[in-house]
């Protein structure tokens, strides 16, 4: 089979969504598939194909990190696509990039498979930064516009069941295919990890035995609610004094979050680490002992599947759309309010180190039943029903 995927973004930048694209990538070409993945390099001045990733000029959109804008009609990347003739359209963006898919589709007579990946209604901030303008606007038009891609779309995939309800908020009545976030775990495992990498990662981070370090990892946007978070630590650093938290990523909400840390006078326990290549990140999630976040627009965190990998507890504010991947006392806790968050940051520094070792076992284990073998066949399974379902359209 060959498989083109589309999307807005691609290595060297580092999100979920780059990471689930790899994913499936690495998954679809162990069988012997072959993939083109279709996206854009702001820095290019010219279309290029490297690695089996076809790079296409675009220009950079500063506020929107990492993120860039192209022509989503260009005939030279088309002739490209063209010549690699694939069997199945896989968009997975809803902008540029996901607009050229639906064009190739339509020229080559391809089925599409649409993956949504974000309830958007969590980002319209970025668009309408007034509450009125959202509800009146921004949202109708926004739901609209996701209603005609699910339509046109052979088969629709989403990783949880808050992408079903978003969607069936937008108007969209057919099947969804829900299949979990599933990634390569294995260099987050306690086996692959040296213990010589976490103790450099602890000295790095400034951590003494008997501090019990909070981590979160994630794009720096006022979708994640990291301010939230911070206050919440504020409030439980006055009552457990030996906690750090630790936050990994950048992001427009940087100097905001800084300004946030400095009124609290938490400069001392609160580190903005800024980005991290991924492949340094297992030893830090390792020298921590929680993952925290305070987040309502994730979508079957990937992070917070590299953090259980790692053993880390997951404390996640509730999200009763996301709550799915937390199995209360087994891989974490969910809470609610600031003082609901403090007593489970004190329940963790209250166990003792035997107590903390089997916490971090059972975490662990319970995300070895996550398996990129069993994903990428779901996958599959769901190009398989497009290709059908569109062979039967044509007849």
């Amino acid at each position: 089979m060959k498989v083109a995927i589309f999307t807005e973004t691609y290595y060297p930048f580092i999100s979920g969504v780059v990471t689930h694209i790899e994913t499936v990538k690495k998954g679809l070409e162990a069988r012997g598939d072959q993939v083109l993945i279709v996206t854009m390099d702001p820095h290019a001045q010219r279309h290029y194909v490297q690695g089996g990733v076809l790079y296409c000029p675009a220009m950079a959109l500063k506020r929107l990190y990492g993120y860039g804008v192209a022509n989503p009609l260009n005939l030279e990347r088309y002739r490209i696509v063209q010549d690699f003739n694939p069997d199945i359209i896989h968009i997975q963006t809803e902008f540029t990039m996901g607009i050229f898919g639906l064009f190739c589709a339509r020229r080559m007579k391809k089925p599409v498979v649409y993956t949504l990946h974000t309830s958007y209604d969590d980002y319209l901030f970025y668009v309408a930064p007034h509450k009125n303008m959202q509800d009146l606007v921004a949202k109708p038009v926004a739901h609209s516009y996701f209603r005609h891609l699910a339509k046109y779309a052979t088969e629709v995939i989403g990783p949880s069941v808050k992408v079903v309800s978003f969607l069936r908020r937008c108007g969209v009545d057919r099947h969804i295919n829900v299949i979990p976030n599933i990634v390569d775990l294995s260099i987050f495992l306690p086996e692959n990890v040296a213990a010589k990498d976490i103790e450099a990662a602890r000295a790095d981070l400034g951590l003494q035995k008997g501090d019990t370090a909070l981590l979160f990892v994630g794009r720096l946007g006022r979708e994640k609610s990291i301010d939230v978070l911070i206050q919440n630590f504020a409030a439980a650093h006055a009552d457990c004094p030996r906690t750090k938290l630790f936050i990994i990523g950048d992001g427009p909400e940087k100097p905001r979050l800084q300004a946030q840390i400095h009124s609290l006078g938490m400069e001392g326990q609160i580190r903005l680490m800024g980005k991290m290549d991924h492949g340094t990140l297992p030893p830090y999630f390792h020298a921590c002992d929680l993952f925290v976040t305070a987040s309502l627009s994730e979508i079957n965190s990937i992070s917070m599947l590299e953090a259980m990998a790692s053993g880390l507890y997951v404390l996640q504010r509730l999200d009763i759309y996301n709550k799915d991947q937390i199995h209360e006392g087994v891989n974490g806790h969910l809470y609610t309010t600031g003082p609901e968050f403090t007593a489970l940051v004190q329940e963790q520094v209250a166990l003792s180190e035997s107590a903390k070792q089997a916490r971090r076992k059972t975490v662990c284990d319970s995300t070895r039943g996550y398996g990129p073998r069993e994903f990428t066949q779901a996958i599959v399974d769901v190009y398989n029903r497009a290709l059908d379902e569109y062979a039967a359209r044509k007849h």
